[in-house]
């Protein structure tokens, strides 16, 4: 281990060794030197050493090693002064760059969360339901919540996993779960729901039944697949409340979950305006055709998502492949409008390139070259690929098809490559026959 207690002991000149080994003393005060990010009570409360006890040095040592352990500091180090028998001891510590994250207790459905938290700081005094991502705290976390169930009678292992975002290099959330234990969700409730009724979450839900409850999974399930049912009806602010779970023993379902997501619907928004920006190629009306929006009609979410993916597409079909949208919805809660700010980044136009055929006799080269219309020089069009394939590809490898259908031999397979060269703008296009 890197880090170092260093260890400081001052005695008053009056106080000689022997005398000071065998006198007992009292601590009258604990402080702290270097602390920047933290609080000193909450420090206090992680060296499990308190005002008014005996002062022992084997304990001050477990206090300082705690210190370290918790991963919030770098270096610490420790000195006493000592007053007739009280004794006042300075932590003088270096804090560590940590990062923490939230724990969450995944499906402890016998307890509350405040409950949890209550037991884990019986071994870690100053816990409050974050934990930094370093250092021994998940692990001291983890042995708290094991001995808390054997207590209770559960005989399960407790697990840990640190949810990761991918873009990150420390986790995001600390996540406990309990394994061991079969936890099938029995009953779904939605508490809050009206313009979408809660029979209709509990339907969509249906692949939640039967599954072992998981609190995590639960939120994702509410966030990706129910609140889109809200974008699309214009209610873009619903929001789902943390799930609440609990035992469910009836005779349809033994050692079951009765879970409950109670439901914020939120506004109904109507729709306003597009407000587009940076565009050249196509036309403000042809964009809003694209968008597919009616003033004073729900403001579907699910139509400005496919808009996203299909305004590119159109920019493709000119000739501007690197096109690119960002949209920012603005919302108006006295009329209960929205109005969406586009900003488009249109890029260059790109240009046909060289056609080549590859795999096919000389007679079906010819074909092909004779009817693909993209000449070396026109404006490319990213949909025109698709286009030729759906039709005269289709002509020209009939009789393929029909051959190799008679000779009991697989339909030709076709290979498309479109390599835009960036710097020459320009596109080439390869048509292969790979069998």
């Amino acid at each position: 281990m890197p880090q170092r207690i260093a260890v400081w002991l001052i005695l008053l000149l009056a106080i000689t060794l022997p005398c000071s080994a065998q006198q007992a003393f009292t601590i009258a005060k604990i402080e702290f030197e270097g602390l920047q990010r933290y609080s000193l009570d909450e420090m206090i409360l992680k060296t499990e050493l308190k005002a008014g006890q005996p002062f022992d040095l084997a304990a001050l040592d477990a206090a300082a090693q705690r210190l370290l352990d918790s991963g919030f500091f770098k270096n610490v180090a420790y000195r006493t002064k000592p007053n007739r028998d009280q004794i006042t001891i300075t932590f003088v510590v270096e804090e560590a760059k940590v990062t923490t994250s939230r724990v969450i207790f995944d499906n402890f459905i016998w307890f509350s969360d405040n409950e949890l938290i209550t037991a884990v700081q019986r071994d870690i005094p100053s816990f409050t339901g974050i934990a930094p991502d370093n250092g021994d705290t998940v692990e001291r976390i983890n042995k708290s919540l094991q001995r808390f169930l054997h207590e209770k009678g559960i005989e399960a292992t407790v697990s840990y996993m640190a949810s990761q975002d991918s873009f990150a290099s420390v986790s995001q959330e600390h996540i406990f779960s309990v394994i061991g234990i079969p936890m099938p969700i029995c009953t779904l409730h939605f508490p809050g729901a009206k313009n979408i009724s809660e029979a209709k979450l509990i339907e969509t839900s249906q692949p939640l039944i039967g599954t072992d409850y998981s609190s995590k999974f639960a939120s994702l399930h509410s966030l990706n697949t129910l609140f889109p049912l809200y974008r699309e009806v214009g209610q873009w602010k619903a929001a789902f409340s943390p799930p609440l779970a609990k035992p469910e023993a009836t005779a349809t379902c033994k050692s079951g979950v009765d879970l409950t997501i109670p439901v914020d619907e939120g506004l109904v928004y109507t729709w306003n305006k597009a407000d587009w920006s940076g565009i050249h190629a196509l036309t403000v009306q042809e964009l809003d055709a694209v968008l597919d929006m009616s003033p004073g009609k729900p403001a579907s979410g699910v139509k400005i998502d496919r808009a996203q993916k299909e305004i590119p597409k159109a920019y493709g079909r000119k000739g501007y492949l690197l096109a690119g949208m960002r949209a920012t919805p603005e919302f108006d809660d006295n009329t209960q409008t929205v109005s969406l700010k586009i900003e488009v980044r249109e890029g260059p136009q790109f240009k046909m390139g060289h056609l080549t055929t590859k795999g096919f006799q000389d007679s079906v080269s010819k074909s092909i070259m004779e009817k693909w219309a993209l000449k070396a020089g026109d404006i490319y069009d990213s949909g025109y690929i698709e286009q030729f394939s759906k039709k005269e590809m289709t002509d020209i490898l009939r009789s393929m098809f029909l051959e190799r259908r008679a000779q009991g031999k697989p339909a030709p397979k076709l290979k498309w490559d479109s390599n835009p060269d960036r710097t020459a703008l320009t596109v080439d296009v390869l048509i292969e026959l790979t069998n």
